[in-house]
């Protein structure tokens, strides 16, 4: 088959390769989850949001043990649900920022779920 050929075949290919378990993997919990949860560590979410961030920290973990067992779909899961928690992680800790705020009024609402 010449050169040529087969750059057209890879590029026909290509677009099926994106749907792949790990691009989307590294596309959700490398990059987007990671950084949301860096995030909100950086907006002092420790202190102001502790269980947001636990339950993210933790939804984080499991996605990378996911991927570790092949699991790919159920790594991108456990992914959005970490930056899901970290965002709201992050919310509350800069609401808490905010001037004029005295105890931060929780709402019910929890982050993560299906």
């Amino acid at each position: 088959m010449p050169p040529r050929c087969q750059i057209r075949a890879l590029a026909l290919l290509f677009p099926f390769f994106l749907g792949c378990g790990p691009v989307a993997y590294l596309k959700e919990v490398s990059t987007r989850a990671a950084i949301a949860l860096e995030q909100a560590k950086a907006d002092d979410a420790e202190r102001y949001a502790p269980y947001e961030l636990t339950k993210a920290s933790l939804y984080y973990d499991k996605a990378r043990e996911e991927a570790g067992h092949a699991h790919f779909q159920n790594a991108i899961d456990w992914g959005r649900r970490s930056r899901d928690c970290s965002q709201r992680a992050s919310a509350l800790a800069r609401a808490a920022h905010a001037p004029g705020r005295g105890e931060l009024a929780r709402p019910i609402q929890t982050c993560g779920e299906p």
